[in-house]
């Protein structure tokens, strides 16, 4: 089983719902199980898109979660507490996600690769900026869950540098190393967003 999988069976969200379920939770644990849904759902996300599995093994996988979590919300007594609400919200995209292998199952041609060009934006960056301007501002969107897909779930790093990088006809190699080195500089760690933070400020004072 791979390392996608393990993290399946053992995951800290459910992990917390089948010891907390049903007991007022203090703010500190409210957070930590908003933190552990977050991971939740990048793990369900991973498990779709980067999975080396069959649709069928994959199909597994994700009723064996389904199941888990179907186990727990039967044991639900306070519906109004934030950890039943958000067990829900994670069926609801687990059953989502077992939807659109069964559609991979049916349809298995709408998987097949497409060859697409993409038209080129008409955005660059001015040129007292660099594309570690951009990196800056895509961490601190990510990091932040600022953004998010149609379905609600929050992006990865890789499609948000993906989709900027693209935007503004800028090259980002290896997002996760250029983030580690961003996020480790000494000096002037918010180089580009005090820029457009001051901006911001000084428009706003005329």
């Amino acid at each position: 089983m791979n390392q996608i999988m393990e993290n399946s069976d053992k995951n800290q969200f459910i992990d917390m719902l089948d010891t907390q379920l049903n007991r007022r939770l203090s703010d500190a644990e409210f957070t930590a199980f908003h933190t552990a849904y977050e991971e939740f759902i990048d793990m369900l996300h991973s498990l779709i898109s980067q999975s080396r599995k069959s649709p069928l093994d994959l199909l597994h996988e994700l009723a064996r979660l389904q199941s888990r979590l179907m186990r727990l919300q039967k044991r639900i007594i306070e519906k109004e507490f934030p950890q039943a609400l958000l067990l829900k919200s994670a069926l609801l995209l687990t059953n989502f996600e077992i939807r659109l292998v069964f559609t991979r199952l049916r349809y298995p041609s709408i998987t097949d690769p497409v060859s697409v060009e993409f038209p080129k934006s008409p955005l660059f960056l001015s040129e007292q900026f660099t594309p570690t301007d951009i990196m800056e501002l895509t961490t601190a969107l990510h990091l932040s869950g600022a953004i998010r897909r149609v379905d609600g779930t929050r992006v990865d790093l890789t499609t948000l540098v993906d989709v900027l990088s693209r935007t503004f006809n800028v090259r980002i190699n290896n997002p996760e190393q250029c983030r580690n080195t961003l996020i480790n500089r000494k000096l002037r760690l918010t180089h580009f967003l005090d820029i457009l933070r001051n901006n911001l400020i000084a428009y706003s004072q005329r």
